[in-house]
């Protein structure tokens, strides 16, 4: 999982509904705030203010951190699509920091990998990961809208990275490359084995016999 800071708003709170949440969805946003410090830290403060309102949302990211604002069995007010919207009922939200003094691809790259640990926890399909303009026609995540299918991509691809990564954990240092490039080339989907089995791979690749 992702390293997460809990900052809760508290129980009774406007907007802290407290209404069951069983998530089928993750919507993205975006904070539509580039001011100065307007980083996770900060929009955590903001949601537990008066000024929010009736508005929350589970997670906000940045390029340093992950704070959750709302537990993800319960909903919260991100949506933009009224009390019983599915947005608001069956998602999770997630804002992404667009603040001028963070790195915004490393916010995203932050993001990516916190989707993917909610999917799998959730058993949320790729296809159910949408923008906030799913459910109502607003223009946000603004600047992640204009190329959504590869940001989507970046999400199938990281995740790919991860399963291979878990998979190539229990190979021995000395073989992992030499197993990896029988992976890239989907030679092999399993990686586990015995020393033999490793050494065999490790000389094949010596040979040249493995490919880069």
């Amino acid at each position: 999982m992702a390293n997460i800071i809990q900052d809760l708003v508290p129980v009774g709170a406007k907007n802290r509904p407290g209404n069951a949440l069983t998530p089928k969805f993750i919507t993205v946003h975006n904070t539509g705030n580039s001011t100065k410090g307007a980083n996770a830290a900060g929009h955590a403060a903001f949601i537990k203010s008066p000024g929010a309102g009736s508005t929350s949302w589970h997670f906000t990211v940045d390029d340093l951190q992950i704070i959750q604002h709302i537990p993800t069995n319960e909903n919260a007010w991100h949506a933009g699509d009224g009390l019983n919207g599915p947005g608001n009922r069956t998602s999770i939200g997630v804002e992404i920091c667009e603040n001028s003094d963070g790195n915004l691809a490393q916010a995203e790259t932050n993001a990516i990998d916190l989707i993917i640990d909610l999917m799998k926890e959730h058993a949320i399909p790729l296809s159910n990961v949408v923008p906030h303009k799913h459910w109502t026609g607003k223009l946000c995540p603004h600047l992640i809208l204009p190329r959504w299918d590869a940001f989507i991509a970046s999400i199938a691809k990281r995740q790919q990275e991860r399963i291979q990564a878990e998979k190539l954990a229990v190979v021995p240092d000395w073989a992992r490359e030499s197993v990896k490039k029988l992976m890239d080339k989907d030679v092999l989907t399993e990686p586990a084995g015995d020393a033999t089995f490793y050494r065999l791979v490790v000389i094949l690749d010596r040979l040249k016999l493995i490919a880069s």
